[in-house]
């Protein structure tokens, strides 16, 4: 009886009975790297993985975070591989995102964000991490707060923007995660060490999809 009264309702408000959401339990409780970890490939989806990302990181530098490169050239955004080549990391400069010491987004952050959009259209597909960083100037506690709001500010933007969140996870860093080789002794290197990372990280689905032996995303 209960499912035949949730179909009526569902008739009723337009939303297929059968279309359940993705389900991300348990993914919330874990951190950075137990979300880097939390979705092992098998090596021959692996490999159709690893094309599908390789492609994807080089559709990103070619295009949107191109022309961003080119309008904050001295500010350059970067695409990184993880996990053999499973991972896509973008960094994007914390300047570009906020004035200094502000938790509120600068009115021209969009341009810096809005390609990221698509990455949470399909839930599942992806698992995207926001993992904000801070410079050492000021006690731990100041910027484990400032990594936070910033963060939660990031986070709110996508919510905003009307995008699917349940694959989306924010992650604040503080000044405890510097920039391999980059100390903290020079204007220039504080600058590279306040930044955001995006991790595009393989969902349930991106698997789901490679064991059938192809891979559809953006056809949204």
């Amino acid at each position: 009886m209960k499912k035949i009264w949730a179909l009526i309702f569902s008739i009723i408000i337009g939303i297929p009975a059968f279309c359940a959401e993705p389900d991300n339990t348990g993914l919330d409780e874990l951190d950075k790297n137990g979300l880097l970890l939390a979705n092992p490939l098998p090596e021959k989806e692996a490999v159709l993985i690893r094309k599908f990302q390789e492609k994807e990181g080089t559709s990103l530098l070619n295009g949107d975070i191109k022309k961003l490169n080119q309008r904050y050239r001295h500010e350059p955004i970067t695409v990184e591989k993880l996990r053999g080549g499973e991972v896509l990391v973008v960094t994007i400069p914390a300047s570009l995102l906020f004035t200094p010491n502000d938790t509120l987004l600068r009115d021209n952050a969009w341009r810096a964000l809005a390609p990221f959009k698509r990455f949470l259209r399909d839930p599942d597909m992806y698992w995207v991490i926001l993992d904000m960083h801070s410079d050492n100037t000021g006690n731990t506690a100041y910027t484990d707060q400032l990594t936070l709001e910033r963060v939660t500010s990031v986070f709110d933007w996508f919510m905003n923007q009307g995008c699917n969140t349940n694959f989306l996870f924010p992650t604040a860093s503080g000044s405890w995660d510097p920039l391999p080789g980059v100390d903290n002794l020079s204007m220039k290197n504080r600058a590279r060490n306040r930044r955001l990372e995006i991790y595009l990280v393989p969902g349930r689905k991106m698997l789901d999809e490679a064991k059938k032996g192809r891979i559809i995303f953006g056809k949204q």
